[in-house]
């Protein structure tokens, strides 16, 4: 019984030519079809790729360390000058003298044998301010240190516009009081303006 070839066949394959020579249809259909190998100019340029990311990554790294090392050194800023005396108000001349005492006149006020020096047990120490034309309202201060530490501070008004001298004094208030032992220094004010300053010692 002999094969039939089917006409109707949906197939797409070519078929051989018949009248090519067995020996090649052998070596059509015996021959193995064998893929080529890869290139190895791809795998060439996958490592040249690999090899510039890394080259690039240690030149960032570089970079970055680079500019850590080149940061400036932060100066520090430079120092404002100082400022001059600020300007205050005139003084208004009022005090024409200051002096200290352990006592004063009864009538004038004036300080009986001023002295600078007085001991431990002296009863009062006047400082006694000598004025000129003082207004009624004019108010006077000290400000006192001791050994150049602040020690206290007073004020008195003018009341009477004939005012010739006007004191303050620090008494001892009871028999076994002292007066501190050092060097004092009393600041005087006129209305807030200064006006002169003093110094006395207690021994």
């Amino acid at each position: 019984m002999k094969d039939t070839l089917n006409t109707k066949s949906n197939s797409t394959d070519t078929l051989p030519n018949l009248e090519t020579p067995l020996h090649n249809l052998e070596e059509i259909s015996t021959s193995p079809q064998i893929p080529s190998e890869p290139s190895n100019t791809k795998w060439l340029i996958i490592g040249g790729l690999i090899l510039v990311a890394l080259i690039g990554g240690l030149w960032g790294i570089t970079q970055r360390t680079t500019y850590k090392l080149q940061q400036p050194t932060l100066q520090p800023t430079t120092k404002p000058a100082i400022n001059p005396t600020l300007p205050r108000s005139k003084a208004l001349g009022v005090i024409t003298k200051v002096v200290t005492a352990k006592d004063i006149s009864p009538t004038t006020g004036e300080a009986v044998n001023p002295t600078s020096a007085f001991l431990q047990t002296d009863k009062n120490i006047f400082l006694v301010l000598s004025l000129k034309n003082p207004k009624v309202g004019t108010k006077f201060e000290f400000v006192r240190y001791l050994n150049k530490v602040y020690l206290d501070k007073g004020s008195l008004p003018v009341t009477k516009a004939t005012t010739d001298n006007i004191s303050f004094v620090w008494s001892l208030k009871k028999a076994s009081a002292t007066h501190q032992v050092g060097r004092y220094r009393v600041k005087v004010y006129t209305s807030g303006v200064f006006e002169k300053e003093i110094y006395y010692t207690v021994q």
